[in-house]
């Protein structure tokens, strides 16, 4: 007996041994039976995922496959290779959707846009660009947000000396983004807290905990979550109770709205004459496509359609921004040079004014977009930021059919690919030996424009057809919160060693937020 135990674990000694000489030049230790499932689940908890696809494609040229536990469909490939990226969203377009398995993933938002493909996709990307490029909304947009600044923003920094910035970027832009898509202000960053203490924010925390659950959803193999899910444990049970918070305040957003409207004889009429900018409002008024008797494929006053809608509008609107600004504050704190140049810029924008002109909104940094237009400079910090830190750091697609890729590589059908838009940021390949600096100039042409970059390559706002919608509007938001701020404000890092480590989410957060000293500047 013992000498058969003693064979069983020599053997055992020797299949693991084979298996670290197999895996010595593999970018991703491979466990037997397990794959790369370990090495991504300890990525994942200690917050590293990100770095790990680095090493990963940094070791392969930009596209590796990742082999999950033998027994169950988990492989997907992870890529950063703009050839690669250029085949798969233009040249060879068709072959590749989001996929069976990514809606399944990404469960909690339903049928909205980033959810679907075919002829639901078409529809609800024809409704969102007649929304969101109307010249009134646009408006309305810019108005609301600088009247929540004055309201709301400035007012929380002028009594606070010290805040998690990100905490009140995450609330102020919550409530402004409500008002812009259901016409509704929750107030998650209000002026008279008691002890400069904030409400809880309980449904922007379910948002944050949706987006966690999502990037765990995309490493764990989907038998293993769903049971979870069945089970109620877990991140699942996380999933569970964000899901239904965020539900609640959808459905009864839109049973408010649908009240209003009702209540005050509003359909049919034109609305927006009487400031009812919102987009729930201009959808629930807004008479369907087409004629002939030809009915809509999608019934867009439906509760689900209304509710999948709102919410994919109000993620998108609140994580870009909050993404861009806080590590836009981060940044420009850490490299003094470019705050004096940003801070040179704005003077000059404010010396260009008649004095006449000047109320005391303007004096604080409020500009208009023809003056926002001339901060060339501030436009490239922020290109620079999200260049380093995309709101979203991960894209996936699925392909249809099987296919070869430039680098040689072989997609099977069916197969899962992530692109790490994190990791893009950070190869030489793409953006020269000074791709980890960061280094606003890059942005800025000789004539004082800003370049032109292909979006295979600087994919923050996707590529193809499912290049954002919102991209201008998200430019200049970040842009106008930005110049207000740093007019009016010096903000100090608290460097607790915390700050600078991005979330693992499908939102990249800061992990601990942005603990920031704030004091007025005295131009």
């Amino acid at each position: 007996m013992s000498t058969q135990l003693l064979l069983t674990f020599l053997s055992l000694v020797i299949f693991l041994w084979h298996s670290l000489l197999r895996n010595k030049h593999s970018p991703v230790y491979q466990w037997p039976f397990l794959g790369m499932l370990p090495g991504l689940l300890l990525s994942l908890y200690n917050y590293t995922l990100h770095d790990f696809y680095i090493r990963a494609l940094r070791r392969t040229g930009g596209t590796v496959l990742l082999k999950g536990p033998s027994f169950v469909k988990a492989d997907f490939m992870v890529m950063s290779d703009p050839a690669n990226i250029n085949h798969i969203f233009y040249k060879n377009a068709a072959n590749y959707e989001k996929g069976r398995d990514f809606k399944a993933i990404m469960e909690p938002l339903g049928d909205g846009i980033f959810n679907v493909d075919g002829d639901s996709w078409k529809f609800q990307r024809r409704l969102l660009h007649s929304l969101l490029k109307n010249s009134e909304f646009e408006g309305h947009a810019v108005q609301t947000l600088v009247e929540k600044m004055r309201s709301t923003l400035l007012p929380v920094l002028d009594r606070n000396e010290v805040v998690d910035l990100q905490d009140v970027f995450k609330r102020f832009m919550f409530d402004n983004m409500c008002l812009l898509v259901v016409g509704f202000d929750p107030q998650y960053l209000p002026v008279g807290s008691e002890g400069g203490r904030l409400p809880d924010n309980a449904c922007g925390k379910a948002f944050d905990e949706l987006e966690e659950v999502a990037v765990y959803r995309f490493i764990v193999p989907m038998c293993v979550w769903r049971l979870q899910h069945r089970l109620k444990i877990g991140m699942e049970w996380k999933c569970i109770q964000a899901w239904r918070t965020v539900d609640n305040f959808l459905y009864g957003s839109i049973k408010r709205k649908k009240q209003e409207l009702v209540s005050k004889h509003s359909f049919g009429n034109d609305v927006t004459k009487r400031n009812k900018l919102d987009l729930l409002t201009q959808i629930l008024v807004m008479k369907d496509e087409g004629g002939g008797g030809n009915k809509p494929i999608i019934d867009k006053t439906s509760d689900k359609f209304l509710r999948d809608t709102t919410l994919t509008l109000v993620a998108a609107g609140r994580d870009t921004i909050i993404v861009g600004l806080t590590w836009l504050i981060w940044c420009v704190a850490n490299h003094p040079t470019i705050e004096k140049r940003i801070l040179e810029e704005l003077r000059q924008v404010m010396a260009a004014r008649q004095s006449s002109d000047i109320d005391g909104d303007e004096r604080s940094g409020f500009l208009r977009n023809d003056e926002l237009n001339k901060l060339v400079y501030l436009h490239a910090t922020i290109y620079e930021t999200l260049r380093l830190y995309p709101p979203v750091p991960l894209e996936h697609k699925c392909a249809v059919e099987a296919d070869v890729l430039p680098s040689g590589h072989t997609v099977r059908k069916e197969e899962r690919i992530i692109f790490s838009i994190y990791a893009m940021a950070r190869m030489e390949e793409i953006w020269g030996e000074d791709c980890m600096e960061f280094k606003p100039e890059r942005w800025i042409s000789e004539k004082r424009t800003i370049l032109h970059v292909p979006s295979y390559k600087f994919m923050t706002f996707l590529a193809g057809a499912r290049t954002c919608l919102g991209k201008n509007m998200a430019i200049t938001q970040v842009k106008s919160l930005a110049s207000a701020l740093l007019w009016n404000y010096k903000f100090e890092l608290i460097d607790d060693g915390s700050s600078g480590k991005p979330t693992v989410s499908m939102v990249l957060f800061m992990k601990d937020g942005l603990k920031t000293r704030v004091s007025k500047r005295d131009h």
